[in-house]
């Protein structure tokens, strides 16, 4: 059944509705001249014809659906509502075709125009099935060949067709079909571009937001996995009665808060901005020492984590800098919950074409899933960090390795390997 639905009224630009009205009143004119010569009918025939153009012509330009938007009406709509919009356009485009096509012979192709016309709106239209598009054609021939033969018995002027001008309106039929179907595509082609533009934004949208979640989430479970360790710091001491200690844990925590605050703010900030902006840090490149004076400021709260530099430095972007952070980070939170105490090397080696960070620690003995830490988090540190290191053109590796840490016992240990072309 849907390949009977109607199509909408398809809005018409002005420059299109002059056009029309013009070639109405030029209709108009040389009907004014050529009266004299038709049969009455012939003649009452293209004055329904041109009100029912003009008609068609208010209509589209006043309650069309607006381009690239086919499958609805604007918010005005129509006497009738949608569907009575859709019967209106439908009548009046039948009206022209029907007296078009009969009166084109008749009036030595003067009725042409208003076929011509009908045809091109119904073959341009992207919502026209091929059963409206074939039925109008249809109608158009049958309707050429039943003015001919009206011509050809008296009942439509002087009685006699001119053979050239039958075949000029045949090929002002074809043609019609043809530039409407070279429209329509044009029309199907913006409509594509439309919907691929409307999509890229939403993916856009999307990528926007999941890069804000991926930023909150590191600095958040970064600054208060270093929060809980504090706070078990503080709470030992004060079991031991030491409150100077526990005091300055406190401010340490305290500390730890406001910096966590503030990287919060700042990547929302950042993620905010629709273009880096011109000499910041993610538009410049960005210094070697201040990498490791990052990864220094991020280890410095923490006991037993050391830093090891090896290679030639130099320069890298600002989204591989804020990726090997985000990386440490993420590092020193599973240490912090899976292995809460034990050492830390944090590892950044400088090749001559990329930069490779690891973060290891000893695998404990016994897993720590009796504590509330460990217990948080699902996999999503690790998951942004694939995630920003795929962008660049990087890997990045988690998993257990055998052998020993340097300077450890443990037997095993956890590696977060990650590195990228720079």
């Amino acid at each position: 059944m849907s390949s009977f639905r109607l199509p909408p009224v398809v809005a018409t630009t002005p420059w299109s509705a002059g056009i029309n009205l013009a070639g109405a009143l030029a209709v108009t004119y040389g009907l004014w001249r050529g009266a004299p010569h038709f049969a009455p009918w012939v003649v009452a025939a293209v004055i329904a014809g041109l009100i029912a153009w003009a008609a068609r012509i208010l209509l589209a330009t006043r309650w069309g659906a607006r381009t690239g938007d086919v499958g609805d009406l604007s918010p005005a709509s129509p006497p009738g509502g949608r569907n009575g919009g859709r019967v209106l356009g439908a009548a009046l485009l039948a009206v022209m075709v029907l007296v078009g096509a009969l009166t084109a012979i008749p009036t030595q192709g003067l009725g042409v125009a208003l076929l011509v016309v009908a045809v091109l709106v119904v073959t341009s239209d992207p919502a026209s099935t091929p059963l409206v598009w074939g039925a109008v054609v249809l109608a158009g021939v049958l309707g050429i060949a039943a003015g001919t033969v009206l011509a050809l018995v008296g009942l439509a002027g002087s009685g006699e067709v001119n053979v050239l001008g039958l075949l000029a309106v045949i090929v002002g039929l074809v043609l019609a079909v043809v530039a409407g179907f070279g429209r329509r595509a044009q029309r199907v082609l913006l409509a594509e571009r439309e919907r691929a533009s409307a999509e890229a934004l939403r993916a856009q949208a999307a990528a926007h937001r999941i890069a804000i979640a991926r930023d909150l989430h590191d600095v958040l479970a970064h600054s208060l996995g270093g929060l809980v360790v504090q706070l078990d710091a503080v709470e030992a001491l004060l079991d031991a009665g030491d409150t100077e200690r526990a005091a300055a844990r406190v401010a340490a925590a305290r500390g730890l808060a406001v910096k966590g605050l503030g990287e919060a703010r700042e990547a929302v900030r950042a993620l905010r901005e629709p273009e880096p902006a011109t000499g910041s840090d993610t538009a410049d490149p960005v210094a070697p020492s201040a990498v490791e004076a990052r990864i220094r400021t991020l280890i410095a709260p923490e006991r037993g984590v050391g830093l090891d530099v090896a290679g030639v430095a130099h320069p890298v972007s600002g989204a591989l800098a804020e990726a090997l952070i985000r990386a440490v980070q993420e590092g020193l939170s599973n240490a912090r919950k899976h292995a809460p105490g034990a050492a830390v090397l944090v590892g950044l080696v400088w090749h001559p074409d990329r930069v490779e960070c690891t973060i290891e620690n000893p695998v404990p003995a016994t897993p720590a899933q009796d504590r509330g830490l460990a217990a948080t988090g699902g996999g999503f540190g690790l998951r942004g960090v694939r995630e920003r290191f795929a962008v660049l053109g990087g890997t990045v590796q988690a998993g257990v390795e055998p052998g020993a840490s340097k300077g450890q016992d443990a037997a095993d240990r956890f590696v977060l390997r990650v590195e990228a072309p720079a």
